[in-house]
């Protein structure tokens, strides 16, 4: 979560066209891969991030207010990196 990307900066490593203020092609994306791939991976204010622990989990499914992504997030595994 400390080290969060700007939505802006993913639409650009993606080479997702920026669309709306909030680059919303990307949240899209974001909110797919939580709801129907079952990705950890949460949002804050400083951008997305790949969850890590039960803390950070939380904190992302309090960050949204929408109960179905909110959800998802708590519902997905931790992410262990090998």
């Amino acid at each position: 979560m400390n080290q969060a990307i700007h939505i802006a900066d993913i639409a650009q490593a993606i080479g997702v066209s920026p669309n709306g203020t909030n680059n919303d092609n990307v949240r899209r994306w974001i909110k797919d891969m939580v709801l129907n791939h079952g990705r950890p991976i949460g949002t804050c204010q400083n951008g997305a991030f790949i969850i890590l622990t039960d803390i950070e989990r939380e904190e992302a499914a309090r960050f949204v207010e929408r109960r179905t992504v909110a959800d998802a997030i708590r519902e997905n595994g931790n992410y262990i990196p090998v």
